[in-house]
């Protein structure tokens, strides 16, 4: 029977463990996310591991070989339980593979926004300042709720400018 089992590899090096399976002939699943990242003061999207270190291989017990991917480069070992590989829970992997974006094979950073949330400021002019998410425009915009000069005002913004407070 046929299963799922998690590989444990080398400090960023996910990639080069996932070559290097597929040239052995492994079927080889490494779940990776789309995101967006704040780096020197810009924000990027980035694409980085789902489960840092860690990726899947579909195994038969009995007609697959396990011993060649402990001295796959990039590899740490497999993950075991009493000094045996265990498979991950079934239908898990297929779940990750559902809940993936289809064109780009990246899982998408679902942050959501919900009203009431408190954020803060990091650019603009009202930077520093801390507020109540309102509401999602088009373009990439949001509005905060600021208490400026007594009252409560409605600010629209980048939603690259704040951050959960």
């Amino acid at each position: 029977m046929a299963h799922w089992y998690a590989v444990y590899t080398k400090p960023r090096q996910e990639t080069l463990a996932e070559e290097n399976l597929k040239r052995q002939r492994y079927r080889v699943y490494f779940p990776r996310l789309k995101r967006t990242r704040r780096y020197r003061r810009r924000w990027t999207e980035v694409i980085e591991p789902l489960f840092p270190r860690y990726l899947f291989a579909y195994l038969r017990e009995g007609q697959d070989n396990f011993a060649p991917i402990r001295s796959t480069y990039g590899v740490v070992d497999m993950v075991r339980f009493g000094g045996v590989p265990r498979p991950v829970p079934d239908g898990l992997v297929e779940a990750l593979q559902a809940h993936e974006d289809q064109t780009q094979k990246v899982h998408l950073d679902s942050w959501k926004w919900r009203p009431g949330m408190q954020v803060e400021i990091l650019e603009g002019p009202f930077a520093g300042l801390k507020g109540i998410f309102a509401a999602e425009r088009a373009e990439d915009r949001v509005v905060i709720l600021l208490q400026l000069l007594g009252r409560t005002n409605r600010v629209t913004l980048s939603r690259n400018h704040i951050v959960p407070a």
